[in-house]
Protein backbone atom coordinates (compact mmCIF):
# COMPACT_ATOMS: atom_id res chain seq x y z
CA UNK A 1 0.00 0.00 0.00
CA UNK A 2 1.52 3.67 -0.65
CA UNK A 3 2.07 6.14 1.64
CA UNK A 4 -0.16 8.12 0.05
CA UNK A 5 -3.06 5.95 0.38
CA UNK A 6 -2.12 5.29 3.88
CA UNK A 7 -2.89 8.71 4.44
CA UNK A 8 -6.28 9.01 2.68
CA UNK A 9 -7.66 5.32 4.44
CA UNK A 10 -6.11 7.08 8.05
CA UNK A 11 -8.69 10.21 7.60
CA UNK A 12 -5.43 12.48 7.01
CA UNK A 13 -6.51 15.16 4.15
CA UNK A 14 -5.34 16.61 1.20
CA UNK A 15 -4.00 19.90 1.65
CA UNK A 16 -4.69 21.68 -1.30
CA UNK A 17 -8.59 22.62 -0.20
CA UNK A 18 -6.99 23.68 2.61
CA UNK A 19 -4.20 25.95 1.66
CA UNK A 20 -6.16 27.36 -0.66
CA UNK A 21 -8.55 29.68 0.84
CA UNK A 22 -5.23 30.59 3.13
CA UNK A 23 -3.54 31.33 0.07
CA UNK A 24 -6.64 33.75 -1.43
CA UNK A 25 -6.96 35.14 1.88
CA UNK A 26 -3.39 36.47 1.85
CA UNK A 27 -4.02 37.83 -1.89
CA UNK A 28 -1.08 35.41 -3.41
CA UNK A 29 -3.12 32.37 -4.58
CA UNK A 30 -2.35 33.38 -8.09
CA UNK A 31 1.41 34.12 -7.49
CA UNK A 32 1.50 30.67 -6.78
CA UNK A 33 -0.32 29.36 -9.39
CA UNK A 34 2.12 31.19 -11.64
CA UNK A 35 5.20 30.09 -10.06
CA UNK A 36 4.13 26.81 -10.68
CA UNK A 37 3.36 27.31 -13.88
CA UNK A 38 6.50 28.70 -14.90
CA UNK A 39 8.40 25.47 -13.40
CA UNK A 40 5.86 23.19 -15.56
CA UNK A 41 6.13 25.50 -18.63
CA UNK A 42 8.31 22.84 -20.52
CA UNK A 43 5.99 20.32 -19.92
CA UNK A 44 2.71 21.84 -20.29
CA UNK A 45 4.42 22.96 -23.85
CA UNK A 46 7.05 20.92 -25.56
CA UNK A 47 9.59 22.73 -28.04
CA UNK A 48 8.91 24.49 -29.81
CA UNK A 49 6.22 26.43 -28.17
CA UNK A 50 7.93 26.76 -24.93
CA UNK A 51 11.34 28.04 -26.22
CA UNK A 52 9.18 30.87 -27.76
CA UNK A 53 6.68 31.76 -25.23
CA UNK A 54 6.88 32.04 -21.06
CA UNK A 55 4.24 33.26 -18.57
CA UNK A 56 4.33 36.79 -17.34
CA UNK A 57 1.34 37.76 -15.20
CA UNK A 58 -1.51 35.99 -13.84
CA UNK A 59 -3.84 38.37 -12.47
CA UNK A 60 -8.04 37.55 -11.61
CA UNK A 61 -8.05 34.21 -14.24
CA UNK A 62 -5.80 36.23 -17.27
CA UNK A 63 -2.38 34.66 -17.98
CA UNK A 64 -0.35 36.92 -19.74
CA UNK A 65 1.96 35.13 -21.73
CA UNK A 66 5.44 36.94 -23.25
CA UNK A 67 6.00 36.24 -26.60
CA UNK A 68 10.02 36.79 -28.64
CA UNK A 69 9.19 37.99 -32.18
CA UNK A 70 5.97 39.29 -34.00
CA UNK A 71 6.14 36.29 -36.32
CA UNK A 72 4.90 33.73 -32.92
CA UNK A 73 2.95 36.65 -31.53
CA UNK A 74 0.62 35.64 -34.34
CA UNK A 75 1.43 32.71 -34.61
CA UNK A 76 0.38 31.88 -31.14
CA UNK A 77 -2.69 34.12 -31.24
CA UNK A 78 -3.98 31.56 -33.74
CA UNK A 79 -3.42 28.66 -31.34
CA UNK A 80 -5.04 30.50 -28.53
CA UNK A 81 -8.09 28.23 -27.83
CA UNK A 82 -5.40 25.50 -27.57
CA UNK A 83 -3.28 26.78 -25.43
CA UNK A 84 -6.45 28.17 -22.74
CA UNK A 85 -7.58 24.89 -23.14
CA UNK A 86 -4.33 23.17 -21.54
CA UNK A 87 -4.54 26.16 -18.84
CA UNK A 88 -7.87 25.56 -17.67
CA UNK A 89 -7.15 23.27 -14.94
CA UNK A 90 -4.79 25.85 -13.54
CA UNK A 91 -7.17 28.47 -13.04
CA UNK A 92 -6.59 30.43 -16.14
CA UNK A 93 -10.14 31.59 -17.50
CA UNK A 94 -8.31 33.87 -20.42
CA UNK A 95 -4.95 34.16 -22.03
CA UNK A 96 -3.28 37.29 -23.46
CA UNK A 97 0.16 37.44 -25.97
CA UNK A 98 2.76 40.21 -25.39
CA UNK A 99 6.02 40.76 -26.84
CA UNK A 100 8.44 39.99 -23.86
CA UNK A 101 11.28 37.99 -22.49
CA UNK A 102 10.71 34.51 -22.94
CA UNK A 103 13.23 31.83 -21.52
CA UNK A 104 14.29 32.18 -17.84
CA UNK A 105 17.97 32.37 -17.38
CA UNK A 106 20.22 29.65 -17.25
CA UNK A 107 22.32 29.96 -14.54
CA UNK A 108 20.94 30.24 -10.81
CA UNK A 109 21.12 33.99 -10.34
CA UNK A 110 23.84 33.29 -7.31
CA UNK A 111 26.11 31.43 -9.98
CA UNK A 112 25.91 34.53 -12.34
CA UNK A 113 26.77 37.00 -9.67
CA UNK A 114 29.83 34.99 -8.11
CA UNK A 115 31.16 35.09 -11.32
CA UNK A 116 30.62 38.81 -12.66
CA UNK A 117 32.30 39.39 -8.93
CA UNK A 118 35.73 37.67 -8.98
CA UNK A 119 38.01 41.89 -9.89
CA UNK A 120 35.54 43.21 -7.28
CA UNK A 121 37.15 43.87 -3.39
CA UNK A 122 35.20 42.81 -0.71
CA UNK A 123 34.06 46.57 0.00
CA UNK A 124 32.70 47.11 -3.52
CA UNK A 125 30.39 43.84 -2.95
CA UNK A 126 29.27 44.45 0.40
CA UNK A 127 28.20 48.45 -1.14
CA UNK A 128 26.34 46.49 -4.04
CA UNK A 129 24.79 44.64 -1.68
CA UNK A 130 23.20 47.40 0.85
CA UNK A 131 22.39 49.48 -2.19
CA UNK A 132 20.07 46.52 -4.54
CA UNK A 133 18.62 45.04 -1.22
CA UNK A 134 16.26 47.57 -0.90
CA UNK A 135 14.86 46.83 -4.32
CA UNK A 136 11.99 44.59 -4.13
CA UNK A 137 12.08 43.93 -7.75
CA UNK A 138 13.81 41.10 -8.78
CA UNK A 139 14.70 42.04 -12.08
CA UNK A 140 14.83 45.83 -11.26
CA UNK A 141 17.50 44.43 -8.66
CA UNK A 142 19.59 42.42 -10.86
CA UNK A 143 19.42 45.07 -13.53
CA UNK A 144 20.92 47.45 -11.06
CA UNK A 145 23.47 44.69 -9.54
CA UNK A 146 24.96 44.04 -13.38
CA UNK A 147 24.81 47.67 -13.82
CA UNK A 148 27.09 48.71 -10.67
CA UNK A 149 29.22 45.79 -10.75
CA UNK A 150 30.45 46.43 -14.39
CA UNK A 151 31.12 50.37 -13.00
CA UNK A 152 32.58 48.98 -10.56
CA UNK A 153 34.69 46.51 -12.07
CA UNK A 154 35.45 49.20 -15.12
CA UNK A 155 33.80 47.02 -17.86
CA UNK A 156 31.60 48.50 -20.57
CA UNK A 157 29.73 45.91 -22.39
Amino acid sequence: MSAFRACEESGVKRLAPLISPLLRGLGIEEAVRLEAMKKEWRELFPEPLSLHMFPSVLKDGELLINVDSPVWLQQLTLLKSEISKKLIGLGVKDVRFKRGRTCPEKRPPSEARHSRRISLDADAVRLIEETVSEIKDAPTRESARRAMERSFAGKVR
